[in-house]
């Protein structure tokens, strides 16, 4: 988040400049994703997403006109993605808690705030009890819209009246993966701070990696940033930038004052706008803290430790102090690969900081030397080789956050969570995935972290933590080690597919992927080590599949052989499933085989259906086929152009589909964690890729990194087979409204083809719960109807 209220009052002043882009020609420019995404998406794009999921497709538009404006100019773009939360601001974000207070928070405002008023209105403390408000009253207005509805709905679906987001930015970590698997794709530079990623930015313009910085007004707390671009107006082809001295200049303060204000008011290192300023307009905040400075001399700081109301103080003077000193000392990736201290390069011989860019203002005292407890200001340590990890998208922030902060924080999904079904897998995660997880990424480091204590927190039962099992004997590495892909194939690509046909070739698994020996050891020659990134992300699958029981191996005996999972997985080589759909399918499978909620089954509590009452009455046996259909195509991924998504919305297919979200998600987490278990014990030479082959052939080709798609292919089935069945089997009728409905023919121009690839997708599917059925692994009736309702779709189409 921006300096609250600077930005306005910058343009009031007139201190903000403009240049033409071509001023910018055969530069490097760095860019701050939030601050960059949070001017594409702005309050009146997107406003479904929270109700549809999936990642933003209107954001690849953006971001494809801005390339070609780029690449017009010969710049160069770095994108810098934020890392790890500071302690305010996971406090803020409520991450302690799993945000269980705000939600909480959330749903009293929401439904305080009567049906007029937007979210800027209500009193909300942070940007994350606002996403909660607005969510939550999104999905109450359109439960009052179906409920008012009912009687007069048959076939026409009913669009929401109000959006489901308003002013608040969208988390940019939600799809940050989304976006690196982008940037892969088009050969463009990124890189995942450790911590703040305006931080990063300056370190590289200071170091000369980068010509100029896009990037928030938090910019202006640097010394060493004298100018920085606020905004891109490409239409106009200029840009926007501000001079830091001209602003002090104008401003009539000093920097220390600057700075004093910033983390008074609330800034990106201090989210909490702190007393006496909580009275005033939150448009005006800066603007008034400035005059207080500049007319009475006020020292926020001051004022913090003597304030009357001893718990308020407490608290403020805790969050300011963490504030300036995460100012003063952010770890930022350095140029020689380790993660260090921003300001450290500022040190003289006896190991002090000498005055930079970082400084606190005076009335914080003397903070010449490090403080020992600067790990409760920013983030306990990991190795640098973790941090490398990530900086490439390699492994995403959760579990390393949840290793240094103590708690994995289970938040609600985008539908609430309030299904019980849901609510089981959150619970059932801690066997199925966390623990695992966990305990392969705190093995290899300091003993601490492999004894600390780790927690799982719920929202939904804030006050009954699950202690997750970090250490256990012998360690998961150890169970796995001796599983072993080694082809040597330099140039072949890895995929679910092609690692399955691997597998499958050899008629003794035990021979062909269980080692002699670990790979480990530094006797071991290089020849014997894993070589390709092939081997490398095959290794970790196998190693993966053995972890959710798809396969068995016995340590012991060193005997590997295919579980009944694991052998309906392997029919997924048959040619009669598509290698596009295997990740889909396998997502799926994994889903079912946790046991929580069955296609069939209706959750509970029961959700209202977007079908309408006529349908569920007249056509029983029809809608039980469109459940099973919507929930199957939850992981189905449309092919269609970007586009700013307004239109029907269906709760019940969205609660389906955040339970295959979550089992993805986990399923990233845990192959992340696997694979750098490996690579921290040598088993691959490391040296033998540059960043650029770490992006393109290791994190370009790893499985679950995209999002779970949106509901959207759902419900255009699902209002499709509705307007059929209520149409007299009219295909004309049922297409015709569908391509009002969605838009198709901006958004989808090639819909026949695209449902005819989707209905492709479900009998593969019947193929795979024919299998499951067979091997006794699902009920023979659930196989037997989902035939019965892909042969209803094939008629219906």
């Amino acid at each position: 988040m921006p300096i609250k209220s600077l930005e306005t009052f910058l343009f009031e002043k007139g201190l903000v400049g403009t240049y033409p882009i071509e001023s910018l020609k055969n530069a490097t420019l760095g860019i701050d994703v939030d601050h960059y995404v949070s001017r594409l998406l702005t309050a009146k794009r997107e406003q479904y997403l929270d109700a549809i999921g999936g990642f933003p497709t209107s954001l690849k538009m953006y971001l494809e006109s801005d390339l070609q404006v780029f690449q017009e100019y010969d710049i160069t773009p770095l994108f810098i993605f934020s890392g790890s939360p500071v302690a305010n601001q996971a406090e803020a974000s409520g991450y302690y808690t799993a945000s269980a207070s705000e939600a909480a928070a959330a749903a009293l405002n929401a439904s305080n705030s009567g049906p007029m008023s937007s979210a800027s209105s209500l009193p909300v403390r942070t940007v994350k009890e606002a996403t909660l408000a607005q969510r939550h009253k999104g999905w109450t207005q359109w439960t009052n819209l179906l409920s008012n509805n009912q009687n007069t709905y048959i076939d026409q679906p009913l669009t929401p009246t109000e959006p489901f987001r308003y002013n608040v930015p969208l988390d940019t970590k939600r799809f940050q993966s989304d976006l690196i698997q982008f940037f892969i794709s088009r050969k463009i530079h990124y890189q995942v701070a450790p911590y703040s990623s305006w931080f990063q930015l300056a370190y590289l313009l200071r170091k000369g990696y980068i010509d100029a910085i896009y990037g928030p007004t938090e910019l202006l707390m640097l010394q060493s940033v004298e100018k920085f671009i606020l905004g891109m107006e490409f239409p106009n082809k200029e840009y926007r930038f501000v001079d830091s001295n001209r602003v002090l200049s104008e401003f009539r303060c000093s920097k220390e004052e600057f700075i004093d204000i910033s983390m008074a008011v609330g800034n990106d290192l201090q989210p909490y706008t702190l007393s006496p300023l909580r009275i005033y307009p939150s448009q005006q905040l800066f603007e008034i803290a400035l005059e207080m400075v500049m007319n009475s001399g006020t020292d926020f700081y001051a004022y913090q430790l003597v304030n009357p109301i001893k718990s308020e103080s407490t608290l403020s003077v805790a969050r300011y102090q963490k504030g300036v000193s995460a100012l003063r000392y952010m770890p930022v990736l350095k140029e020689n690969g380790k993660v260090e201290l921003y300001s450290s390069s500022e040190r003289n011989e006896e190991g002090v900081i000498s005055p930079s860019d970082s400084s606190p203002p005076s009335s914080t005292g003397s903070l010449d030397a490090i403080p020992n407890d600067v790990h409760d200001v920013v983030a306990q340590r990991l190795p640098h080789e973790y941090y490398f990890y990530r900086s490439v998208g390699l492994i995403s922030g959760n579990v390393l956050d949840a290793i240094t902060t103590g708690i994995y924080a289970e938040e609600p999904p985008l539908d609430g969570g309030s299904s019980n079904s849901y609510r089981q897998l959150v619970r059932n995660s801690v066997d199925i995935f966390k623990n695992k997880e966990i305990n392969q990424l705190t093995q290899p480091i300091n003993r601490y972290y492999q004894i600390k204590p780790i927690k799982q927190v719920k929202w939904f039962t804030p006050d009954e933590p699950v202690t997750l099992m970090n250490r256990v004997v012998p360690s998961i590495f150890e169970k796995v080690n001796l599983l072993v892909v080694k082809t040597d194939q330099v140039d072949r690509e890895f995929s679910i597919s092609n690692f399955l046909s691997v597998i499958m070739q050899p008629e003794n698994m035990t021979d062909s992927f269980v080692s002699e020996k670990v790979l480990f050891p530094n006797n071991v020659p290089q020849s014997k080590k894993l070589t390709a990134p092939f081997d490398l992300l095959a290794t970790a699958f196998l190693r993966f599949l053995t972890l959710l029981e798809f396969m068995d191996f016995d340590a012991a005996t060193k005997k590997l052989k295919v579980t009944t999972w694991g052998e309906v997985l392997c029919s997924l080589t048959h040619e009669q499933f598509d290698a596009q759909f295997v990740e889909s399918y396998f997502t799926l499978l994994v889903f079912v085989k946790t046991g929580v909620l069955s296609l069939f089954e209706e959750s509970t509590p029961p959700t209202p259906s977007a079908l309408s009452k006529a349908t569920l009455r007249s056509y029983p046996k029809e809608s039980s086929f469109i459940l099973a259909i919507t929930r199957v195509l939850s992981v189905f991924q449309l092919e269609q152009k970007p586009s700013n998504y307004h239109g029907p919305v269906d709760r019940k297919t969205l609660i389906f589909r955040d339970h295959v979200d979550y089992i993805k998600e986990n399923l990233s987490e845990l192959f992340e964690a696997t694979l750098v278990s490996s690579l921290t014990a040598g088993e691959f030479d490391r040296l033998s890729l540059d960043n650029a082959g770490w992006q393109q052939r290791v994190v370009g080709t790893m499985p679950f990194k995209l999002s779970t798609p949106s509901t959207v292919t759902a419900m255009i089935w699902q209002f499709y087979l509705q307007k059929y069945l209520h149409s007299g089997n009219s295909k004309t009728d049922a297409l015709a409204l569908i391509v009002t409905l969605f838009n198709t023919s901006k958004t989808i121009p090639s819909l026949d083809e695209e449902l005819t690839r989707s209905l492709k997708f479900m009998r593969q599917f019947s193929k795979l719960l024919q299998t499951l059925s067979e091997a006794g692994l699902c009920k023979r009736e659930e196989y037997e109807i989902f035939v019965d309702a892909v042969a209803f779709a094939e008629q219906a189409l």
